[in-house]
């Protein structure tokens, strides 16, 4: 993938985590974004299990622990959830379950969109 196809997918991606409420300064949401990246490249990636197979890559990336990684997108996801519009997220989501979603949910609705 060339680096200007590489650039547009990231801003997508970015694009999509700022409509949903993310901070894009969180370390969270870079990681997040960061992971829904790799998620992209892999086309299977209904079956990655992201702490056994993506976060360690992120957390060898950044010289961080892989708790870590999953903490940051786990706070930064809390705090969207919190500080943005229950149904804007919910559409978002195409969800009626008005529990907190989980980063994996919100990972795969992303990559549904930018698909």
């Amino acid at each position: 993938m060339c680096r200007t196809q590489e650039l547009k997918i990231k801003q997508k991606i970015n694009g999509e985590l700022k409509y949903l409420g993310y901070n894009l300064d969180h370390l969270g949401s870079k990681y997040i974004a960061e992971t829904i990246y790799m998620l992209y490249i892999v086309n299977e990636y209904y079956n990655f299990n992201l702490e056994r197979d993506i976060y360690p890559i992120i957390a060898r990336k950044i010289g961080k622990s892989v708790n870590n990684v999953k903490c940051n997108i786990k706070n930064a996801t809390e705090i969207m959830y919190y500080e943005s519009e229950e149904e804007k997220i919910m559409r978002y989501l195409e969800n009626n379950d008005k529990n907190k979603p989980k980063p994996k949910k919100i990972m795969k609705s992303v990559l549904k969109r930018i698909k």
